[in-house]
């Protein structure tokens, strides 16, 4: 059996080959040969998430996503043929998402996206997936035996902008992934145009979050929802429900489960 501590070091290891690879155009097909030959879990997580997203991203689609973070959910979204802006705060996070845009349709706007612009507070962890600017995050993170081990480290100051002004200066996305660690329902309010799709994380951490989203102004007609829970990338319910009957959906799930992502998506009108 592996000890954890070899478990940590082949982390490391695997981590520290990402950081200097990261961005080479050799990068990609070392990455997948590994994965086939150690690894070949994360080779399947991969593939589910690029059908998963398939169904609605084509070739030629503008996407933005909110919290790219170092760039998992880019990677799949520019492999499908989309054009990606990447929209990231933490300095350690868009530093990697630059290299990676040398070679791939994505742009990077290095900093947070909220309900206004200006500038806000950017909480920062050694684990960068837990970095937020909501504050409350921090406490339920630190609260949380899945989090608890982890550090924070200070906090910088970093851009706020809103999706509107983007939208301004890129053009309407047909999708919009939103994952900011308990600051989606303030992206939503920042934003009045309606793609076709949107996602955005629930977290029994903070489960507030997720319900202010559904309630959001820019879903409240027109839109359908479902959920994925985990890193399933597969719907949690066979048939699309209105925000207050997912709502409840995930009011029996926050107990039990960590996170997830909520679909919404445009109703497609049925021809006479």
């Amino acid at each position: 059996m592996i000890s954890e501590r070899l478990i940590e070091k082949k982390n490391r290891l695997e981590a520290s080959a990402r950081e200097g690879l990261f961005g080479l155009p050799i990068f990609f097909p070392v990455r997948d040969a590994y994965q086939y030959l150690f690894n070949r879990a994360k080779l399947r997580s991969r593939r589910r998430m690029r059908n998963f997203y398939a169904r609605y991203i084509q070739r030629g689609d503008l996407v933005f996503d909110v919290g790219a973070n170092v760039g998992i959910y880019s990677e799949i979204f520019t492999e499908l043929g989309a054009k990606v802006i990447a929209i990231e705060p933490n300095p350690d996070c868009y530093r990697l998402l630059e290299r990676f845009a040398r070679y791939r349709n994505l742009t990077v706007e290095a900093c947070a996206a909220g309900e206004t612009p200006g500038r806000a507070l950017l909480e920062l962890s050694d684990n960068h997936r837990l970095s937020s600017v909501n504050p409350d995050w921090r406490k339920m993170a630190q609260q949380s035996d899945l989090h608890r081990n982890s550090r924070w480290v200070g906090q910088i100051e970093v851009e706020m902008t809103t999706l509107d002004l983007l939208a301004q200066r890129y053009g309407i996305p047909r999708f919009v992934k939103i994952d900011v660690e308990g600051f989606d329902d303030q992206v939503m309010r920042g934003m009045t145009f309606t793609p076709d799709a949107i996602t955005f994380e629930f977290n029994r951490l903070i489960p507030g979050v997720a319900a202010r989203c559904l309630a959001a102004p820019v879903v409240s007609t027109g839109y359908e929802f479902n959920y994925v829970n985990g890193e399933s990338m597969e719907c949690g319910v066979p048939e699309w429900l209105e925000a207050r009957d997912l709502q409840t959906r995930l009011d029996a799930l926050v107990g039990e489960d960590d996170s997830g992502d909520v679909i919404a998506r445009r109703v497609q009108r049925k021809l006479e």
